[in-house]
């Protein structure tokens, strides 16, 4: 039995570590400037697949997705990036239901991750986005205060915004803005 526990602990630590360098992997490919695609990627077939993967993860959670079919301007692979880090924080920090509501609002798109979690407090809530930071929770929860920096600059490289917006007892929303297409584009 130890000799299993020792491989099993082995494992998990290995797994952890190529997570870690992944994670570094991606900070550094944005820090370098790598240019990311720019092109129209439309948003609903890739919030359902990454609500489906986010449902693998935790099938006991109710992921709820209420979105309507646009575009983006963006790289679809970062993008995916982006929404797989925000489910995987709200899965990580809350255990109600989680909603991903997607819509557009004039020449961008808004896409929210809400959750019923506890709540993120102004003094941690004001860190989020830095590198190596963790909450609170950092010895319960596990991660590497890698993943909202890294959508940060995954989302601002394609000329959006992110934010964290949080309440004490209500829950929090990641709210991510980015460009559409012009209109010509989108009709075609």
């Amino acid at each position: 039995m130890e000799r299993e526990d020792i491989l099993a602990d082995s494992a998990d630590e290995s797994d952890r570590l190529i997570r870690l360098v992944n994670d570094l992997l991606a900070l550094a490919r944005a820090d370098a400037g790598r240019s990311l695609a720019q092109e129209p990627v439309d948003v609903l077939p890739l919030l359902e697949e990454t609500c489906r993967q986010a449902r693998a993860l935790d099938p006991a959670r109710d992921i709820r997705l209420q979105a309507d079919s646009f575009a983006v301007l963006a790289d679809r692979d970062a993008l995916k990036q982006i929404l797989l880090i925000g489910l995987d924080n709200a899965l990580k920090h809350s255990s109600g239901p989680i909603r991903v509501i997607a819509g557009q609002n004039g020449s961008q798109a808004e896409i929210r991750i809400q959750d019923e979690g506890p709540g993120i407090p102004l003094e941690v809530l004001e860190h989020v986005f830095d590198r190596f930071y963790r909450g609170e929770d950092r010895l319960m929860t596990p991660g590497f205060g890698l993943g909202l920096p890294i959508a940060k600059t995954l989302t601002e490289s394609q000329g959006g915004t992110i934010e964290l917006q949080s309440q004490i007892g209500r829950g929090s929303v990641l709210l991510l803005r980015l460009p559409q297409p012009p209109a010509a584009a989108r009709s075609e």
